[in-house]
């Protein structure tokens, strides 16, 4: 068998044990099954309305298939009924919770204009009521010359960027709205006077995450795809693309990249943050974060590989293939198959890249990734793949999107396609 037969026989059959939604339940929802989140009680992997890991991720899966077999579309069409059953009446901080999970989920299952319209128009009405008031605060902070927010209102997760990647492929929703968000994220990139110095206006005053203040006593700037400006970069560079421009975005754009490659790490390594002292004073960090999505190397780069492209920056762009060659050729910190920081998701950053650039030397990589990818999968696992972790912190079976099956087997649907997704699914990501 090909490498591109085994790598869709594989997808194939993640796609039939996710099928039977009430054994998935079963697995997800266990008490065998809990995370164990230091300092924080055991919780289920599983949220019903998580993109990343619930209804609308396993929607996702099931609607790239629908596309090309009428099959599946019953169960994309189950779990969006379930993921609408749950809906709340107050939208979500990001894309990837509430409603514009679900949002996102039955745009990618239409497969005609007016397929789920009874549910997208309510709820992307509150949709865009939500992130006005967002970025209606976000003006308020900037305009009473308050340096600094409390978290990453801007990212991909769960904040502003993410729901601007949704108008940009929807932008009838609210195309003014799009607009907005592309002048404030321009705006985001103005330097800043804080403690003292003069740094860059994506400066968060909290630490990337739980625990880690002591790190971070003055916040950090971030450097993930997911949580940092990379997603910002992404968003206006994409935006670009698509002929959705403000003033000054170009100019937003360079200063995002220039800022970018003076932090690399061995010309194709990124650290996942940066404290505020140590960027103060243009300390060099030296621990590199991995070559994941969320954080790391696959998606920073492809950050600069996109706003190479819009921008008509060739140099740009070898850097992000000179980058993503590094990562794929040093995976010794791979411990995870999933789309979020594993195999999953620096195979479609790049094949992606890959088909996009046409690099033959990144395409040579590419069957070595898969092939790792084939030899993990675990016919004795209920998903076929394991999500648990050396430390006991994690459960380990998830079937979403994010991090779980679903999304392993949309990146080897996707390679073993040869060509571009039949869904804008990759663009949750930021990556297209």
């Amino acid at each position: 068998m090909t490498v591109r037969g085994a790598a869709q026989q594989v997808a194939v059959e993640i796609v039939a044990r996710l099928a039977d939604t009430d054994r998935v339940l079963s697995v997800v929802t266990a008490r065998s099954n809990l995370d164990h989140p230091p300092g924080m009680p055991p919780r289920s992997p599983w949220s019903p309305l998580s993109l990343s890991d619930g209804h609308p991720g396993l929607a996702l899966l099931f609607a790239e298939f629908a596309h090309g077999d009428a099959r599946y579309r019953a169960h994309a069409h189950a779990h969006l009924a379930a993921a609408g059953r749950a809906l709340v009446s107050s939208p979500s901080d990001g894309l990837f919770a509430g409603l514009p999970a679900v949002a996102f989920a039955a745009r990618c299952a239409q497969q005609t204009p007016d397929d789920y319209s009874n549910l997208l128009r309510p709820v992307e009405e509150r949709l865009t009521a939500g992130l006005r008031a967002r970025l209606t605060a976000e003006a308020e902070r900037l305009d009473a010359g308050m340096p600094g927010m409390p978290g990453p209102v801007y990212d991909v997760i769960g904040g502003i960027c993410g729901l601007g990647r949704y108008l940009l492929n929807w932008a009838p929703a609210a195309p003014d709205l799009l607009m907005e968000i592309l002048a404030y994220l321009v705006r985001l990139t103005d330097p800043v006077s804080a403690h003292g110095h003069v740094v860059p206006g994506w400066w968060v005053r909290g630490a990337p995450s739980l625990g880690q203040q002591a790190h971070y006593p003055r916040g950090h700037f971030n450097l993930g795809l997911a949580h940092g400006v990379p997603g910002v970069l992404a968003l206006l560079a994409l935006a670009s693309e698509a002929g959705a421009e403000v003033e000054g975005q170009s100019e937003a754009i360079t200063r995002i990249v220039e800022w970018l490659l003076g932090r690399r790490i061995d010309d194709h390594r990124w650290p996942a943050a940066i404290p505020f002292d140590a960027e103060a004073v243009g300390a060099f960090v030296t621990e590199s974060s991995g070559p994941g999505w969320c954080y790391g190397t696959a998606g920073v780069a492809r950050a600069l590989f996109v706003a190479g492209r819009a921008l008509d920056r060739a140099d740009w762009q070898r850097t992000a293939i000179h980058a993503l060659l590094g990562a794929v050729r040093d995976t010794k910190t791979m411990s995870d198959f999933g789309l979020c920081h594993g195999w999953a998701g620096l195979l479609h950053i790049a094949w992606r890249t890959t088909l996009d650039s046409g690099d033959q030397a990144l395409a040579d990589h590419l069957p070595e990734l898969v092939n790792r990818m084939v030899e993990g999968f675990d016919s004795t696992v209920p998903f076929g793949y394991r999500s648990d972790d050396a430390g006991g912190r994690r459960g380990p079976h998830r079937a979403g999107f994010l991090e779980g099956a679903a999304g392993i087997a949309l990146a080897l649907h996707s390679w073993a396609s040869g060509s571009g997704p039949a869904s804008p699914w990759e663009s949750a990501l930021m990556l297209s």
